[in-house]
């Protein structure tokens, strides 16, 4: 075998190992090497078996019970050359390699290549189909005319949740589109495919080629874990953060949670040094964190909760104060929103406890928040506004040698989101204005949500062509980000519209909203 045949078995074989792992059928894995590989049907059954040609040999001898099997593997290599070169395959090897290859034996040839066959030999492959064998076949084949073997499969139902073809096809012209190296295309399909498909490529395209080839490598267990692959965790990890900026909850998520899923399984896997597996474990807490949080904002309640508990034993099993705090007020947000008052405080006194073992400040604006939401659930105004204060004045502090999942607290943005408890459409306006003119607009759900209950003040106000304006704007960000939970701050927002329904300003409003599809 050349060496550019075993890179390409080599190639195909990861690419079937991820795809299986997603549920892909055999068909269709076969379907997707067609899309890069010219080759022909056999040979791309083979490959996507990830099988050599001494391997498929050895197998056509055992599956030949009278022992008078004489394939060679130049004959094998003659076969899948057919028709271009070679010669064509006789019908019953066919068969025989349909069962190999749990597929049907009309699978392995080409419209061309059948129709060279007389009718005796197109009867047996057409009615020779194992595709029953594939444990990832959702549905079992009509077998009433078919060629099987003695023992029965058992259920085909594989359980998986799989992709379809057509999303590797787009995934491929994605990678297509804006790569041109074959090499650096493949990589990128590969490494696609674990951290979540398309919407991974935003945050690959941050790689540089050695870290796309060393972070492949780690994953397809030819490469040990070393540093290097870890700043490239770290490094991928700090840019989903920043991409949730920009392209919001439903764009980012499978790419987190892809990431977080590979770096479970290397943490399972591999054998580190402690303070690498320390390092990929913060990572992992930070990105299980980071899953439930983008599911939080999905309004996914019972979704998020696993991913954030899975993100506080991660921070525990470290020991890291600040880590442990800041998941604690993710579950304390998630419980709030669920009106589980009791379970908000049993959060916010975690998170106080954590707090004292940590000399980060920004921590206390943490559970103040929380409490103000605690005592506002219980109706206590009084205390609300208590914590309130003390969480708008520890906003401040110092972010020297603070994590990077703090850099968000402010006083503004804690005002912000303090905002949603405010029933007073004065104290509302007169924060609004404060964040949309001193907040970088980067932050767009921030302003999105600001604005969406800038227009609810504003309507208690009566003043309805302000409202419609301010929620037009939190429309037009919707627009181009993925949060179910702005988009659920609008269509409230809009319900306070609905008394002046019948003017120009909330017409327009209206038209704006279809055009957004948030109607």
């Amino acid at each position: 075998m050349s060496g550019d045949s075993y890179r390409m078995l080599l190639q195909a074989r990861s690419w079937s190992k991820r795809l299986r792992e997603k549920g892909f059928t055999w068909d269709q894995i076969a379907e997707v090497l067609a899309l890069t590989h010219e080759v022909s049907p056999l040979r791309l059954y083979r490959l996507a078996h990830g099988r050599t040609a001494t391997d498929v040999i050895a197998m056509v001898s055992d599956a030949d019970p009278a022992g008078t099997a004489t394939l060679r593997e130049s004959r094998l290599y003659e076969h899948e050359a057919w028709p271009q070169a070679g010669r064509r395959p006789p019908a019953r090897l066919i068969a025989t390699l349909a069962e190999i290859y749990q597929t049907a034996s009309r699978s392995l040839l080409s419209a061309e290549v059948m129709a060279s066959y007389d009718a005796t030999d197109r009867a047996l492959i057409g009615d020779t189909d194992f595709r029953h064998l594939d444990a990832n076949q959702l549905t079992r084949p009509d077998r009433d005319n078919r060629v099987t073997p003695q023992t029965d499969a058992g259920p085909t139902s594989s359980g998986k949740t799989a992709w379809d073809a057509s999303a590797c096809v787009q995934l491929l012209r994605a990678i297509d589109v804006e790569e041109t190296d074959v090499k650096r295309r493949e990589l990128l399909f590969e490494l696609a495919l674990v951290f979540g498909g398309s919407q991974a490529l935003g945050l690959l395209r941050i790689l540089t080629p050695d870290e796309e080839e060393r972070l492949t490598g780690v994953l397809r267990n030819t490469w040990r874990m070393d540093e290097a692959t870890v700043q490239t965790f770290e490094k991928l990890s700090l840019h989903a953060r920043e991409a949730d900026n920009l392209a919001g909850s439903a764009t980012l998520l499978p790419a987190a949670n892809g990431q977080r899923a590979a770096i479970a399984r290397l943490l399972a896997r591999e054998s580190m040094p402690p303070n690498l597996r320390d390092r990929l474990l913060d990572t992992y807490a930070q990105m299980s964190e980071l899953t439930g949080v983008l599911t939080y904002d999905l309004l996914d309640y019972a979704a998020a909760e696993q991913p954030l508990r899975e993100a506080l034993h991660a921070a525990l099993d470290l020991g890291d104060p600040k880590l442990v705090a800041y998941v604690h007020y993710w579950l304390g947000r998630l419980a709030a929103e669920q009106n589980r008052t009791a379970a908000v405080l049993d959060h916010a006194f975690a998170l106080q406890s954590w707090a004292s073992r940590s000399p980060s400040k920004l921590l206390t604006s943490l559970y103040e928040m929380l409490f103000a939401r605690a005592y506002a659930l219980q109706g206590d105004v009084a205390a609300s506004a208590r914590a309130y204060d003390n969480a708008l004045a520890s906003a401040g502090a110092s972010k020297v040698n603070e994590p990077a999942f703090l850099s968000w607290i402010s006083p503004l943005v804690v005002e912000s989101i303090l905002l949603a408890s405010q029933n007073r459409p004065g104290p509302v306006i007169a924060a609004a204005e404060r964040f949309l003119a001193e907040v970088d607009p980067k932050y767009k759900r921030r302003h999105g949500l600001v604005l969406a209950r800038y227009s609810s003040a504003l309507a208690l106000a009566k003043e309805i062509p302000e409202a419609a304006t301010k929620l037009t704007e939190a429309a037009n960000i919707a627009r181009r980000h993925s949060s179910a939970r702005l988009s659920n701050e609008i269509s409230q927002a809009r319900t306070r519209l609905q008394p002046w329904a019948d003017t120009t300003y909330v017409r327009q409003l209206d038209e704006t909203l279809r055009s957004c599809g948030l109607n």
